[in-house]
């Protein structure tokens, strides 16, 4: 073989080489547009009222479902706590079977040994809260595609410390966080789990705002945030959804996105929906 050949084709390999490092890591990844016709994600939702709460036509879940064309299964549950606030006090007991600490550990283990059949009276507090509990511990996450983890204005509210020494302090909102999403990232690695800012919200009682409850609110929410960026960051398969970089909702303008100034209305909800497909088309 002569010399023009040998260098043809070692410059043809270099050159097919250099393609296929460029489609690798600098050419943009396809990304999902919604709503999806075919092949659509599977996802599974837990957290807060944020997701589940009925005030407008629609919740948030249907409302992303709505805009996403995926299935949707809402396991969300009003007033629920990502941390451990256990205190003695029985709606403390109750509440914490339901919140994010002790659920991920069902979701994780199987067993739901904790959860006795007391938490069916919880039906006045919690609406739906048996019955998605049980749905949610029949769910196959190896099966799913996508997770979303939304807690934290319930922590906010009573002011839960966002993390202490410990970083697996279940009764610290990070802890608590960190302890579930390092269980449940470990158990399904495959699993893309999504956790979402803590949003804005502001105390209006009788038409007017607390101003000095929505500072510390604040305050904890500034925190929470910015320890749910560094866990994100410490797992492969966990997200952190930054709501703030799509659209900003604050003192400022919460009227506009918010019904009471803790819970979204329909065009809050469209516009955090929309924002939530965008990213997820992103991240798969």
């Amino acid at each position: 073989m002569d010399k023009k050949k040998i260098v043809f084709i070692v410059a043809a390999a270099a050159f097919t080489v250099v393609l296929a490092l460029l489609a690798i890591f600098v050419l943009p990844k396809k990304k999902y547009t919604f709503p999806l016709d075919t092949n659509k994600l599977d996802i599974v939702i837990v957290g807060d009222s944020l997701f589940c709460n009925g005030s407008g036509e629609k919740t948030l879940a249907e409302t992303l479902t709505e805009v996403t064309g995926c299935e949707m299964q809402n396991c969300s549950i009003g007033g629920t706590c990502a941390s451990n606030i256990n205190n003695g006090n029985e709606i403390d007991f109750y509440a914490n079977m339901l919140g994010f600490y002790n659920i991920s550990n069902m979701m994780c283990t199987g067993n739901n040994a904790s959860v006795s059949d007391d938490v069916r009276d919880l039906s006045a507090t919690f609406p739906d809260a048996y019955a998605k509990l049980v749905f949610l511990l029949g769910t196959d996450l190896s099966k799913e595609d996508i997770l979303i983890v939304n807690y934290g204005v319930n922590d906010a509210s009573i002011r839960i410390p966002a993390k202490s020494e410990d970083p697996y302090d279940e009764y610290t909102y990070a802890g608590a966080m960190r302890r579930g999403l390092k269980s449940l990232s470990e158990k399904y690695p495959d699993l893309k789990i999504v956790v979402g800012e803590v949003t804005y919200s502001s105390l209006v009682l009788l038409g007017e705002s607390d101003s000095y409850f929505d500072e510390v609110t604040e305050e904890y929410r500034t925190e929470y945030n910015e320890e749910l960026k560094k866990i994100a960051s410490e797992f492969d398969n966990v997200y952190y959804f930054d709501l703030s970089s799509y659209v900003v909702i604050d003192k400022d303008n919460f009227n506009q996105y918010m019904a009471d100034g803790i819970h979204l209305n329909d065009e809050g909800k469209r516009v955090y929906a929309e924002s939530l497909a965008e990213y997820i088309g992103e991240i798969r």
